[in-house]
């Protein structure tokens, strides 16, 4: 398996804490940088790390536990960094991927800081509609967002998680007895936390049948403006402007021509 491979399926696995979460997460710029840019989150700068790990039990028994840490960091103009060091796997070293989504210029850059590398995207910026017409909709406001029967939400109130006011829900999906050739009903569960000013996952936990357990907690949350160097191509390093294929793909050499798709309506994970 080629490292681009790994590195793409290792980050959406291991990037949903930062990904799943709401506006403003270091990862804010819709699939990659395919679609249009979103609006970011401004006046609200952190800096944070965040540690996931997830536990699955195989059915002989061995357990497989899995912790990655990433750190992100976000300016008052909305700019955002997110860093995640991939352990190495079978014979591919340990790598570092950086993501740096810029609202400013327009831009998501990748960095690859073994090959000295970057790869610039180009966001688009979705056109007004038509003079008379209303924007689209995901939702057909004539039937309303699509409810799971299955799931019941509850309000957890607020707590503080490292010196900033987060609010909690939990969400418990039970998929009933025969419903799937189960002879029992299942239960998974997810828990998030976010911060009410920042806008980003503060901690999640979960638990399913199906992946086993998995945490996501952030620490050394810092409120202060970021080193505007971080949201810069570092000295030295080969700038690549990414091409767009058919299909609204990019490709930008090796590497950099792949990246993770948006979790968007995938099943929640470790999620900011």
């Amino acid at each position: 398996m080629t490292r681009s491979l790994l590195s793409a399926t290792a980050l959406v696995l291991t990037a949903l804490p930062i990904l799943a979460q709401g506006p403003g997460g270091p990862m804010e710029h819709g699939p990659g940088g395919y679609g249009p840019m979103r609006t970011p989150v401004t006046n609200a700068p952190y800096s944070a790390t965040f540690t996931s790990t997830s536990t699955e039990k195989l059915q002989d028994g061995t357990v497989l536990t899995r912790t990655d840490t990433r750190t992100a960091s976000r300016d008052s103009m909305g700019r955002t960094r997110e860093e995640v060091t991939f352990p190495a796997h079978g014979d591919e070293p340990a790598h570092t991927s950086i993501t740096i989504f810029d609202p400013v210029a327009k831009t998501v850059t990748q960095l690859h800081p073994d090959e000295k590398t970057a790869v610039v995207r180009a966001l688009r910026t979705p056109p007004a509609p038509p003079t008379g017409t209303a924007a689209p909709s995901s939702t057909d406001a004539t039937r309303g967002p699509r409810e799971d029967k299955n799931a019941v939400k509850t309000d957890l109130g607020s707590k503080t998680i490292d010196g900033d006011v987060a609010s909690g829900t939990r969400v418990t999906r039970t998929i009933p007895a025969g419903s799937m050739g189960n002879a029992t009903a299942l239960v998974s569960t997810n828990e998030r936390w976010m911060s009410t000013d920042l806008k980003i996952e503060l901690t999640q936990s979960g638990n399913d049948p199906f992946h086993g357990t998995r945490t996501m907690a952030v620490s050394g949350l810092n409120r202060a403006e970021p080193d505007p160097a971080l949201f810069a191509v570092p000295s030295g390093y080969t700038v690549k402007q990414a091409t767009e294929h058919a299909g609204g793909r990019h490709g930008g050499g090796p590497r950099g021509g792949h990246v993770p798709p948006s979790p968007e309506g995938a099943p929640p994970a470790p999620g900011m």
